[in-house]
């Protein structure tokens, strides 16, 4: 079988293209010497490997010798996995959404050998439809004007170029934070939610978990029943909905209706993440058992699908299958009957029709209908058609495991990794299950044994090896992750571990304006140093990073943190003013400096059992408390103002605030009902 350069890439992705008769390069100085040396211009192409259109072009185009021959004739090609380089993504998605209003994957960019970008598109058809013209004719044109017009071709590069370094550099702020941010961010989300279908604005509808979770934060801080009531109504309207695969569990990436019912079929292990996180903590606000058990269904779905055997966690599942998009997860009526009987109460509840809803198949969903209600339709008990519909689900899921399965994309993405390590510790704490815990300490230990390198990360593992230099996200969310594990096991190592990796993002990737490129200083040179502030499928890095700053200066005292901290929110007040709702994440953490922090710190003896009024206090919302618990000894290294305080006999606590401490308190019980108030 044929091969390119790409056969020597660990990315599933560009593997998926290393046997096209494309002469594919990697990104690095090669393709660029090429393109210098030849005179030709560059077609850079960026996808993911479980992209539903990254497919079709391929397939279409790459694939096709024709127009390989047209692109090895004409151009340097390019591929990268935006996954593997979201820096490139980042400085390329910026461009097309300044040259165009809009960007999408596949990503199609056409530019010089010295990285300017004169055209960008996403996906071009075969021949000319959808009001697009074909791959073909854009190549041929563009390569004749590169040609005919080399000057205009590098103007428009530079003024882009120019347009660029101005769009991802913040204004300098005069402004100032003030209440009003907040307010003015929950008004904004309320103009963008869908009151009848749950979450916000029109199709497709994405999760939007940094709103989501804004919301909560604005409940707790306003006590605004209208934001919790806008949780709770996107995550029920996800989890009824097509957003959710009701036979095995797990969230799709997307739906493309309003409605929630169509998705979008790949599975991302970040999405599956945060709606479990968003699942735990509004359990923790509401105590409504139905999100505890939609967060379990999730990491069912996640130990069942996506974890490796060394307890770590896989990037995706595709949306494609041999029979076609979707294929895997649909069904036809025939096909329930077969396997069901005709009598079968799992189409009915979930609205199974002959003519389907999605290409003549079924995507199921439950929106609209209650389990009592359609019990009494059917004349059974809601007990026994909940054990019945649980029945046919597990038919379903055996026979639908019999068919070919889309491809898993098993690189081990850092970032991703640590968010799905907080959501177990997080549950594992929550929910008082160690198992769950003992998941996230075995992925977590599994993970930095192949990313990490003393305090340096790689971007993702796959096949033992380890690949490219970490960006803001992985440390900003591996940061986290050490958090969330140091509150589930009170272990210090993870406080250790954070503040280490908190040194690295100052010294590599911290503005003088206190927040953070996404690129180390270690990291290739690219048109510009991109700068990630906006929150987009998950929290933006920068919103991550500060906000775990805020708390790693309140549990250590290390005032360094907070004072980096400080200055970025001064920098960024501008931006945020412009569209709140964007920065939902970064409102969050201002909102938590609004709620009245408190630092509450529980010595423990040495060899004492932990309270059971801890495990309660740890199991809480309390987004403005930062908690220290454990054995001075252990935490002394780390929290040095820890000197001063006396050897505990029982477990004692010191509740602190507005830079002064109350009294130590061993009566916790107390202690537990003045914060539960």
């Amino acid at each position: 079988m044929m091969s390119n350069r790409l056969i020597h890439e660990t990315s599933p992705y560009l593997l998926q293209h290393a046997h096209q008769p494309v002469d594919w390069y990697p990104w690095g100085e090669d393709a660029f010497t090429a393109a210098r040396e030849s005179g030709k211009p560059i077609f850079l192409s960026i996808g993911y490997s479980t992209c539903h259109w990254c497919h079709v072009l391929s397939h279409e185009s790459f694939e096709d010798e024709e127009t390989a021959r047209l692109l090895n004739e004409r151009y340097i090609a390019i591929k990268v996995d935006r996954e593997e380089r979201p820096d490139i993504d980042h400085v390329y998605m910026t461009a097309a959404q300044v040259m165009n209003g809009q960007g999408g994957w596949p990503l199609s960019v056409f530019m010089t050998a010295d990285q300017q970008p004169f055209y960008i598109g996403t996906y071009f058809p075969k021949t000319p439809q959808f009001n697009r013209p074909s791959f073909r004719q854009v190549t041929l044109q563009l390569s004749e004007q590169f040609r005919r017009s080399p000057d205009k071709i590098a103007q428009v590069g530079q003024n882009m170029s120019q347009t660029l370094r101005d769009v991802l550099q913040p204004a300098t702020s005069t402004h100032n934070w003030n209440e009003s941010i907040i307010h003015d961010t929950f008004d904004q989300a309320m103009r963008q939610f869908d009151r009848q279908h749950g979450g916000f604005g029109e199709a497709p509808k994405f999760p939007s978990p940094a709103l989501l979770r804004f919301l909560l934060d604005y409940y707790q801080y306003a006590e605004d029943e209208t934001a919790l009531h806008m949780v709770m109504r996107s995550l029920i309207a996800m989890r009824d909905g097509g957003m959710t695969d009701q036979v095995g569990y797990g969230l799709f990436r997307y739906t493309v209706d309003a409605e929630w019912q169509i998705p979008h079929f790949e599975k991302m292990l970040y999405d599956n993440a945060w709606f479990a996180t968003l699942c735990i903590e509004t359990y923790q606000v509401t105590g409504q058992i139905r999100f505890r058990r939609y967060t379990e269904e999730i990491l069912t779905f996640v130990e069942r699908e996506l974890s490796a055997p060394d307890g770590t966690f896989y990037a995706a599942l595709d949306a494609d299958s041999e029979g076609g998009e979707g294929h895997f997860y649909t069904f036809t009526v025939a096909e329930l009957t077969d396997l069901l009987g005709p009598d079968a109460l799992f189409p009915r509840f979930y609205h199974a029709s002959p003519s389907g809803n999605f290409e003549g198949r079924n995507v199921f969903y439950r929106t609209g209908r209650t389990l009592e209600a359609f019990a009494c339709s059917v004349h059974l008990s809601p007990a026994e058609t909940a054990a019945q519909l649980e029945r046919e689900r597990q038919l379903l899921l055996n026979a639908r495991n019999e068919r070919p399965r889309p491809f898993r994309d098993d690189k081990r993405l850092t970032s991703w990794n640590a968010m799905m390590i907080s959501t177990f510790a997080k549950a594992g704490r929550v929910f008082g299950e160690p198992y769950y815990t003992h998941v996230a300490t075995r992925a977590m230990t599994s993970l930095e044994r192949f990313v990490r390198t003393e305090n340096q990360l790689a971007v993702h593992y796959r096949e033992g090896q380890a690949i490219g230099h970490g960006f803001l996200d992985d440390y900003a969310y591996l940061i986290d992750a050490h958090l969330e594990l140091f509150q589930s096991t009170r272990r210090a190592l993870h406080l250790k571990e954070a503040l280490a990796l908190a040194d690295v993002l100052q010294e590599q990737f911290q503005t003088a304006d206190g927040y953070f490129y996404l690129t180390s200083s270690h990291s290739d040179e690219l048109l510009v140093r991109p700068l990630d502030l906006y929150d987009g499928v998950t929290p933006a890095g920068n919103s991550v990073a500060l906000h775990v700053f805020f708390t790693l200066s309140r549990l250590t005292g290390r005032l360094v943190y907070q004072e980096s901290a400080e200055r970025a929110l001064s920098a960024l007040v501008e931006e945020v003013e412009q569209q709140p709702t964007g920065f939902a994440s970064l409102v969050s953490t201002f909102t938590y400096r609004q709620m009245e922090p408190k630092e509450l710190i529980i010595l423990i003896p040495e060899e004492s059992e932990i309270p059971i009024e801890i495990d309660q206090l740890q199991r809480m919302r309390l987004p403005e408390v930062a908690l220290l618990i454990g054995t001075k000894r252990d935490l002394l290294p780390l929290v040095p103002l820890l000197a001063d305080y006396p050897e505990p006999n029982v477990p004692t606590a010191y509740l602190c605030h507005d830079f002064s401490c109350e009294r130590p308190t061993t009566n916790l019980t107390e202690l537990l009902a003045r914060l539960n108030i």
